[in-house]
């Protein structure tokens, strides 16, 4: 008998030790300050920081700083990698992390940096045919695996943020969304209650994108008939990218929900909505000046 609870013990251990372990180290690493190189850095290229609240820019400090010495970069195509680089991409990745308990992206060891647009081998099916070829990417996050970013491409979003685009954030929406063991357009939430409206708003929201496209392409055909050429598509707030899939519709909205709040919460007022729920913050009232804590 107490050989088997001696076992027992033992097993419970050997599985609670790790886990306290993690824990603790997890602390250990946020309680680090940043340098102050980093910190400037994060000031000047994450450009919604300012407008934090000062207790949310120390949560954000605090989970940067467990990102930089829990991850591995790695340059590719003969990059370098620069603390600018490492801060930036931290910064938009924890961006998306803000007042949550959060393990940081715990399944993500290594982000690898090209330089550019990178080419890959991509693979699809059409019923029992399976077809292989090569595109161009500047991103994308393997499943239980590593973020591939082009540093240009992310560069480029940065320089012109009216677009809507960042590839940092697009990815990182992937790697949350995973975090429930399916890439689905629906990150995990803590309670059913916190996400019970999640489903519908993103399903109407998705179909109106993907409606908006055949539109488009049917006013485009009908010009094209009439021997004009002079159709001229109007700008969307939400990359037609999106209407890939319900998962590439949340790494989108959630670009635009981060990088043009403004327009996207005029644009798509629900969805901005069940956004800000989840991600628990207003970008849009932030940049106006409105703080959530005050």
């Amino acid at each position: 008998m107490i050989t088997f609870f001696a076992v027992i013990v033992f097993a419970v251990l050997i599985w609670v030790v790790p886990l306290a372990w993690q824990r603790m180290r997890r602390r250990y690493l946020r309680s680090r300050p940043l340098s102050p190189q980093q910190e400037a850095i994060l000031r000047s290229r994450l450009a919604l920081y300012p407008y934090l609240p000062e207790a949310r820019q120390q949560e954000l400090q605090q989970n940067i700083s467990l990102f930089l010495r829990d991850k591995e970069f790695v340059g590719c195509n003969g990059l370098e990698i620069t603390e600018d680089m490492c801060v930036v991409i931290a910064a938009h990745a924890c961006l998306l992390l803000l007042e949550r308990d959060n393990n940081c992206y715990p399944d993500l060891r290594t982000i690898l940096v090209y330089p550019d647009a990178y080419v890959a081998e991509e693979t699809r099916h059409h019923g029992h045919v399976r077809s292989t070829h090569l595109s161009a990417r500047a991103g994308e996050a393997h499943y239980r695996g590593p973020v591939v970013l082009s540093w240009d491409d992310l560069q480029q979003g940065l320089a012109n943020p009216q677009q809507g685009h960042n590839v940092a954030i697009h990815e990182f929406a992937h790697k949350l969304d995973e975090e429930d063991g399916y890439v689905d357009g629906r990150p995990p939430f803590e309670s059913p209650e916190e996400g019970k409206n999640w489903a519908p708003v993103m399903r109407e929201a998705f179909a109106e994108l993907r409606q908006r496209i055949h539109s488009v392409h049917t006013e485009a055909e009908i010009e094209r008939e009439a021997g004009r050429d002079t159709f001229t598509e109007k700008a969307s707030v939400l990359d037609t990218y999106g209407a890939q899939s319900p998962a590439e519709f949340f790494a989108v909205a959630t670009e635009a929900f981060f990088i043009i709040p403004t327009s996207m919460e005029a644009a798509h007022p629900t969805l901005y909505r069940e956004m800000q729920k989840f991600y628990r913050t207003d970008p849009a009232a932030l940049l106006r000046g409105n703080h959530p804590d005050d």
